[in-house]
């Protein structure tokens, strides 16, 4: 069966890669549309990227009710990652919604949205890498430790 729980499981794995790359691409193009214009008033393009970035962190998040049930130190260690996955959710989110805003409101309102949703982008930036250290200490120290 095509919706079987032992096929949904491969879900996570391929869902978490866009957040990721998307956020680092957001923050990367953002710091330096920063440094280059002088503000923080992002273009159209790093707006666009974090608002894909947010709703691809909220299909990992989804997808990762259909992976496996660790037990021990690997619940443990899940537990923190699901943690950082819900910062970075939600500090996408509010960036995403800060972006959002930019489109309808005046220049010096816009000025400090700008500083406050690049703040955001980096807190979305650390909790990632974060959620990835984690997820990754999962999967290569706990899971594929017993096949190395």
């Amino acid at each position: 069966m095509i919706f079987s729980k032992e096929n949904l499981e491969i879900l996570h794995p391929i869902c978490v890669h866009f957040p990721i790359a998307l956020t680092i691409v957001g923050m990367f193009l953002g710091t330096i549309y920063a440094i280059k214009n002088k503000n923080f008033l992002m273009n159209n393009t790093v707006r666009i990227i974090i608002c894909l970035a947010s709703l691809g962190a909220y299909a990992s998040l989804i997808s990762s009710n259909f992976t496996l049930n660790l037990t021990g130190e690997a619940n443990d260690i899940e537990n923190i990652h699901h943690v950082y996955a819900l910062w970075s959710t939600i500090s996408l989110s509010v960036t995403s919604l800060l972006y959002i805003v930019f489109w309808f409101v005046k220049k010096p309102i816009a000025n400090w949205l700008g500083l406050i949703s690049y703040i955001f982008l980096c807190l979305s930036t650390i909790f990632i890498a974060l959620t990835g250290y984690y997820g990754g200490y999962i999967v290569y120290n706990i899971l594929l430790s017993k096949y190395i």
